[in-house]
């Protein structure tokens, strides 16, 4: 790089210095080898921007997008009156917008009769399940009821609790609010069970069921029957087979003293033969009253008990099928509601937001400044999609059709080549002049340096790699505007007491470094060594010292000047 700026500083020609008491004036071509600062810069172009600015971009979401009816024009100076009285900048075509809402309507209205309909449906279908599970919960009541009427309080509470049944309507409340439990974890202790020991066969199964037998006789045997049905069967029968004993005892004792007297003929033997049929007729009897309350302490008390107990535990399924399945049936009715009402908020918000975006195809001023057509980077349409801004012309949803940048605080937006970057960072002071206003100088500073490449420049021109810094620029000036071309100058580096001479001064021959020294008339061919250098000096680190005066471009030979040759070294 220091070559080609070297060739280049050659090419300038004669630097129009010359040796007048230890001064350089205008008419030579020598330069004074000086000793003192050097700034090294990098100077680049760039563009002014606003750093904060307020884009007004299109709302309106559209397939092709949304043509410009007006618009303010580019430059107009929006003033706090006109936020008042919200000037109108923008007019948007509706058009499309109002036909998109009329569609939406009919989508609305039938994602709000479908909401409707479903939360009366679960109204209904909690209203449904309430009653079945009433009509179950009395079904429940009344065989646990009928139970206790037959088997009498006492009985009915100890066949339940073997079978581990609410006994009274406390228990069967509580029965009922564990229900959830049973239905989350139903079975947990037989499932625990039943993982300690081996599977049960089908026959295992069947044979042992889900409850413990029980043997309703033995509440006979053991007389523990309350004052039930049951009871006052047991006692109805044990009367009718007292009555029967005491009819065939009599009958007996009427045979026995008719037998006595037939002996002494005092009685006919038809007389006799009768009350042996009648005494008979009464042995039957007994015999058919023993048999009967047998029957039913064996059979009839034992099958009614265990068919109202039976009865008692359907109607207790009964009532948990029946909360089941109106959970079941409530949790559709339930999924259903919530569909529709999701259904319904997506259909408001997408109203609401075609509201919007109808409201939005009227931009009223909020901000005062200076109107701009589109965005601050400009580069973004680089591509060439985007029509100007202008009336007619059609732009997409979010494209910005205005920018008000704020003035007070302004920019510069630079890319930077390649082989500077690494001498850029934040925080470098940087000089700024505007093309239109050239005798003015603008301080600033560097905020931001890209980490990678511009990736559109780098689509446009692979082979060129630059990289986009920011830099601020102190304090307001109202003559400032966006867009406006500057060239900066960045302060990379600040060389204190150096050597230094015009960069045109410096030759290449060989590959080497060289300059040509003015001793007395004299020419000498020098080899330097050379540093940083600005657009202007060149620093020289070796092979000259202060106050020796070096040609701004190489003598010609063919005038007789004498050439003496020397090295640093020397």
């Amino acid at each position: 790089m220091i070559y080609c700026l070297v060739a280049v500083a050659v090419a300038f020609g004669a630097y129009g210095m010359t040796r007048s008491g230890g001064s350089v004036v205008a008419g030579s071509t020598l330069a004074k080898v000086v000793s003192g600062d050097l700034e090294i810069v990098v100077l680049e172009g760039g563009s002014i921007n606003a750093l904060e600015s307020l884009e007004l971009k299109s709302q309106v979401e559209t397939r092709e997008g949304v043509k410009i009816l007006s618009l303010v024009d580019e430059g107009y100076d929006v003033t706090p009156e006109d936020v008042e009285s919200e000037k109108i900048l923008i007019k948007l075509d509706p058009t499309e917008m109002k036909e998109q809402i009329e569609l939406h309507d009919i989508e609305f209205e039938n994602a709000q009769t479908a909401l409707t309909d479903t939360d009366e449906e679960r109204a209904i279908q909690a209203t449904e399940s309430q009653n079945e599970i009433k009509i179950a919960r009395q079904t429940a009541r009344f065989a646990l009821m009928d139970l206790e009427k037959y088997l009498g309080q006492g009985a009915s509470m100890k066949v339940l609790s073997i079978r581990d049944l609410p006994a009274d309507e406390a228990s069967l409340l509580r029965y009922e609010e564990d229900f959830r439990k049973r239905l989350v974890g139903g079975g947990a202790k037989e499932s625990e069970q039943e993982a300690e020991s081996e599977p049960l066969t089908n026959e295992e199964i069947i044979s042992r069921g889900d409850w413990v037998r029980i043997d309703f006789a033995k509440f006979l045997e053991d007389e523990e029957l309350g004052d039930g049905e049951a009871q006052q069967e047991l006692r109805k029968r044990l009367d009718e087979l007292l009555v029967a004993q005491s009819e065939y005892a009599v009958e007996l004792e009427n045979v026995t003293g008719s037998e006595r007297l037939a002996k002494e003929r005092f009685i006919t033997k038809a007389t006799l033969d009768k009350e042996r049929v009648a005494l008979k007729k009464a042995e039957i009897k007994e015999l058919s009253m023993e048999t009967q309350l047998e029957l039913y302490r064996r059979y009839e008390f034992p099958k009614q008990a265990e068919e109202l107990l039976t009865k008692y535990e359907d109607a207790l399924n009964l009532l948990d099928r029946e909360k089941k399945e109106a959970l079941a049936k409530l949790a559709q009715a339930a999924a259903k509601f919530r569909n529709a009402e999701q259904m319904f908020k997506m259909a408001t918000k997408k109203r609401d937001e075609l509201d919007e975006q109808l409201e939005s195809c009227t931009i009223v001023a909020s901000k005062p400044g200076l109107v701009v057509y589109g965005s601050n980077d400009r580069d973004r349409s680089y591509y060439g999609s985007e029509e100007q801004i202008e009336e007619g012309a059609q732009v997409r949803y979010k494209q910005t059709i205005i920018t008000i940048p704020d003035m007070r605080r302004m920019g510069v937006k630079v890319s930077i080549q390649e082989s500077h970057i690494k001498k850029i960072e934040t925080g470098q002071k940087v000089r700024i002049v505007a093309d239109a206003e050239t005798d003015k100088v603008l301080n600033g500073e560097v905020k931001k340096v890209a980490v990678l490449p511009d990736s559109r420049r780098s689509f446009l021109s692979p082979n060129q790699k630059v990289y986009p810094i920011e830099i601020h620029i102190d304090g307001t000036h109202d003559w400032l505007k966006p867009g406006m071309s500057v060239k900066i100058e960045i302060v990379v580096e600040e060389l204190k007491d150096i050597l230094k001479i015009p960069l045109q001064a410096v030759m290449v021959e060989a590959g080497e470094m060289v300059a040509y020294i003015d001793r007395d008339g004299v020419m000498e061919r020098r080899l330097i060594e050379i540093g940083g250098f600005s657009d202007e000096f060149i620093e020289v680190k070796e092979g000259l010292s202060e106050g020796e005066f070096v040609f701004l471009s190489k003598p010609d030979i063919g005038d007789g000047v004498e050439v003496e040759e020397k090295s640093n070294s020397d």
